[in-house]
């Protein structure tokens, strides 16, 4: 008898649950059912308790008061979401739509940065009994909610209210995971059919090594994979204190969560010289307290190095310490790029950070790293541009026969950032493409796979396609590295950030020199005109003088105009010339000049498509 099974409550969770089954040939079952039958079809499939069930939604809230079968609630990931949301948008057919998503509180995760990236208005209704849904339903009526997005029930609900429904029946990634984990559990399950309690928990957060703790704080069962990571048997582990497991650091965190009989989830423990990825789960039956449910996870690669390399990487630096907090930008073009970059930094994927030479592109890598979640983790920084070729190679992939890991494995868990990536070499690039498709790379001196896990952000002041067209860069690694792109504007075109630029720059140099000079305020309005033809590098350089050379404690207007920018007088009162950005710009502008503006023509002249030759555009500010 099948001891799987996946409730669904519409056709379209039912095909995308038949079609998964049909692909992985899981030997499991689909059982269509309702929320107010659920619970009884689900004892007729599983009449003698043993079986695991995945459900979504209401069905699976109300499973959840049946507590004799094992349950996996599935949650929407990021991108079924994205997926249903799009739908939506594209339903609408119009921009900024308003959209209302309802559903029990488990269901999904936060939608808010992906309804951000959409341009759409989103509600969100929390529902925990079906009694809440016409009320929820009238709520988003009220706030003006174009389309309901939710199960069936709530959707016929809403279309006997006049309004547009789109049925929540895309959760494809969710229910993969959900039955990954049933898979990984099942055998463990049937084997140990103990307190039902005590499975759901090992279902929801089972890792590598699994305790059941009791309200004393005392070990009471301990699993294979817990007794191989401690090196401790089970019948020693059982009524030992879990701060008394030997080899264990003293954890603050652990120790407050015992004490407060809370959850705590990610948190890392470290016994001897081995660090484990551990969530502590409180348990309750029948409303009473009754322990824990510990999970463990090894570290892999960088926590398995020994002490002395730790401390080494430590002493190289590899910590970001820069947050969008603290970045120096008042201009809206600037903030509408700040907001994009927090936004694609809550999600695992590669960033390029590209536009002209000398921008602050290394500061805002340290800033996506603080607001990701690898933050806790190790941040190498990486200036390729001054790598001899030669060594590039090993010096970021190391050498199996020497030892020496190299700077990827040393990012491992955490954020690799590579200052001006065009400069890596051919055999580099597809170490990184492999990295960004597959989580491996190979050392030169192996063809055994190496795993890592690294968050990937790059800068450059090239144009990679430019550099594939040329014959110097894969085209598969420029397009997925330009997924997504955080085009930095040249100080130039952000004059409201000038006048905070030179600010801080003066005070390092004044620091640095030992001699406090400071800007008058007449001095610095003119110098927001100016065009920093090289960016930081000349501010830097301006403000390194200004303090040298200046006779006073305040750098006048005049002093600026003698000794430090001479041409600065000429620019005064006149409005700034346009300046281009780049090769790029210029070949664009002198393209729509020679076809007199016609989109088409340029765009065949250039060899790209019209949508990119638009997409350039509104990039560079050409009407």
């Amino acid at each position: 008898m099948k001891s799987l099974c996946i409730a669904v409550s519409s056709r379209g969770e039912e095909q995308t649950a038949r079609e998964i089954l049909e692909t992985t040939g899981l030997d499991a079952f689909v059982l269509p059912a309702r929320p107010d039958d659920v619970v009884e079809k689900v004892r007729d499939a599983f009449p003698s308790h043993m079986g695991i069930v995945i459900a979504a939604g209401r069905l699976a809230s109300r499973l959840k008061k049946e507590q004799t079968i094992p349950l996996i609630e599935v949650v929407l990931t990021g991108q079924d979401l994205a997926v249903l949301l799009s739908r939506a948008c594209e339903e609408l057919g119009h921009p900024e739509p308003c959209l209302a998503l309802l559903g029990p509180r488990r269901m999904f995760s936060d939608p808010e940065p992906i309804a951000r990236l959409l341009h759409a208005e989103l509600q969100v209704y929390y529902i925990a009994d079906d009694s809440e849904v016409p009320s929820c339903v009238e709520a988003a009526r009220a706030a003006g909610a174009e389309m309901i997005i939710s199960d069936e029930a709530a959707c016929t609900v809403a279309r006997q209210m006049g309004l547009r429904t789109l049925v929540m029946d895309v959760f494809r990634e969710g229910l993969i995971n959900s039955i990954r984990t049933a898979v990984r559990l099942s055998s463990a399950l049937l084997q140990e059919q103990r307190r039902t309690l005590e499975l759901q928990s090992l279902i929801r957060y089972s890792s590598d090594a699994v305790f059941r703790i009791n309200e004393k704080q005392e070990i009471i069962f301990a699993n294979p994979r817990a007794e191989r990571a401690l090196s401790i048997s089970s019948d020693a582990l059982i009524g030992t204190r879990v701060m008394d497991l030997p080899g264990l650091v003293p954890s603050k965190t652990l120790t407050q969560a015992l004490l407060a009989q809370r959850s705590v989830y990610s948190m890392v423990l470290q016994f001897r010289h081995t660090s484990y990825v551990a969530s502590l789960n409180t348990v309750s039956l029948e409303d009473q307290f009754d322990g824990w449910i510990l999970t463990m996870q090894e570290f892999a690669a960088i926590e398995d190095l020994d002490e002395r390399v730790r401390q080494e990487l430590q002493k190289r630096g590899y910590v970001a310490r820069a947050r969008f907090a603290d970045f120096p930008s008042r201009s809206p073009r600037m903030q509408a790029l700040l907001s994009d970059a927090e936004t694609y930094a809550q999600y695992d994927v590669p960033i390029l950070i590209s536009g002209e030479s000398r921008l602050h592109k290394s500061r805002l890598a340290e800033c996506i790293h603080n607001a990701s979640m690898r933050r806790q983790n190790p941040y190498v920084h990486v200036d390729v541009g001054t790598m001899p070729p030669e060594n590039q190679f090993d010096l970021l992939f190391g050498r199996s026969r020497s030892g020496d890991i190299g700077l990827v494995s040393q990012a491992h868990k955490g954020t690799l950032f590579l200052l001006d990536v065009h400069t890596l070499i051919p055999d580099c690039q597809r170490q990184l493409l492999s990295i960004l498709r597959n989580g491996t790379f190979r050392r030169k001196d192996s063809l055994e796979p190496v795993p890592v896990s690294v968050r990937v952000l790059c800068s450059t002041f090239a144009d990679l396609m430019d550099l594939a067209r040329q014959g110097k860069w894969m085209f598969q690694l420029a397009n997925t590295l330009l997924g997504l792109n955080l085009i930095m504007p040249p100080i130039r075109e952000i004059p409201e950030d000038i006048p905070a630029l030179i600010e801080e720059y003066m005070e390092s140099t004044c620091r640095k020199l030992k001699k406090q000079v400071t800007i008058a305020p007449e001095a610095l309005e003119q110098l927001t005109r100016y065009p920093w033809p090289a960016n930081l590098r000349d501010i830097e350089y301006f403000c390194m003088r200004a303090v040298m050379l200046s006779p006073e404690a305040e750098v006048s207007l005049a002093f600026v105009r003698e000794k430090l920018l001479p041409d600065l007088k000429a620019r005064e009162g006149a409005p700034s010339p346009h300046i281009v950005a780049g090769e790029e710009e210029l070949r664009i502008r002198q393209a729509l000049q020679k076809t007199r503006h016609n989109r088409s023509a340029a765009a065949d002249l250039l060899g790209i498509s019209r949508s990119t030759l638009w997409r350039k555009m509104k990039e560079f500010g050409i009407a």
